[in-house]
């Protein structure tokens, strides 16, 4: 609950909610820069398959598939990434009178970018596993 997590974190800060925004901030901050890592390796992905891809799309009709599935979830894990971690909006904007729904308001968005950000990562990895299982099938039918 976001209550429970406003009042642990009130207390470790003294109630200074100006240190407790810079600590969600900084927590928000992990999540963009993790997600930027998960775009990279997304990017990298449909880099290589450039190169490799008619390769492997050559070799047989399930590396074929394979390939498309994987590189299907590799795009649908960068489009979801990007839409639902990285997508810009302010702390400021979330700012009440009061300031303990503030900070529980930013805890829950927090939390929801984390849910994207592992769901996301998880997407990228099946992809990635479909992709390798292609790229096994045409090492296997060299």
């Amino acid at each position: 609950m976001p209550e429970n997590e406003v009042k642990q974190l009130l207390h470790l800060t003294h109630n200074d909610v100006l240190r407790a925004v810079d600590i969600l901030e900084k927590q928000l901050n992990i999540l963009y820069q993790r997600a930027q890592v998960l775009i990279s390796l997304a990017g990298v992905t449909l880099t290589i398959t450039g190169f490799s891809g008619r390769l492997i799309a050559a070799t047989n009709r399930p590396a074929q598939v394979l390939i498309i599935a994987g590189l299907g979830l590799v795009l649908a894990s960068a489009v979801w990434i990007y839409s639902r971690v990285m997508a810009i909006k302010w702390i400021t904007s979330e700012v009440q009178p009061d300031s303990e729904r503030f900070l529980a308001a930013v805890i829950r968005r927090r939390n929801q970018k984390t849910f994207a950000y592992s769901l996301g990562g998880k997407i990228l990895l099946a992809g990635l596993f479909l992709y390798c299982l292609a790229f096994v099938i045409m090492l296997l039918n060299a």
